[in-house]
């Protein structure tokens, strides 16, 4: 029985190393679409990544347990060390993505600062609008 779970825990946990390795692909593509402005894009990246996370969140409901009972094996130990390590990029990706779409922030509200103060009046007087029932 314990065999049984102990196997049905290290192929849970192979998923969700598949799961953090498909993040760390989309987050790849966010920080590319962001670089290239295809915000479009990003926003889908970030939808695939929701999703991902809920289904390693769903199965982690699952596990815990027995990852609790199985926590001094050694396969489930070095499974575990490499989800952290995974995990430990996606974070470090997250947080790099996240800066760089925080200066592209400040970088078009200084933009838009710039065209307000820049803003030349016309030349010529706009004519004001004729009521036409005069």
């Amino acid at each position: 029985m314990l065999l049984d779970k102990r196997e049905i825990t290290l192929e849970n946990l192979d998923y969700i190393k598949k799961a953090y390795l498909k993040l760390i692909i989309l987050k790849h593509l966010q920080q590319d679409a962001c670089e290239g402005a295809f915000f479009e894009n990003l926003h889908e990246f970030t939808e695939n990544e929701r999703l991902i996370i809920e289904d390693i969140n769903g199965i982690m409901k699952y596990i815990v347990p027995d990852l609790v009972i199985l926590k001094g094996d050694p396969g489930i130990r070095e499974k575990v060390s490499e989800i952290d390590r995974l995990q430990t990029s996606i974070i470090q990706r997250s947080l790099g993505l996240r800066k760089n779409l925080s200066n592209r922030i400040i970088r078009t509200k200084k933009s838009l600062e710039n065209l307000k103060r820049f803003s030349v009046s016309p030349m010529y007087s706009i004519p004001s609008i004729v009521n036409m029932r005069a």
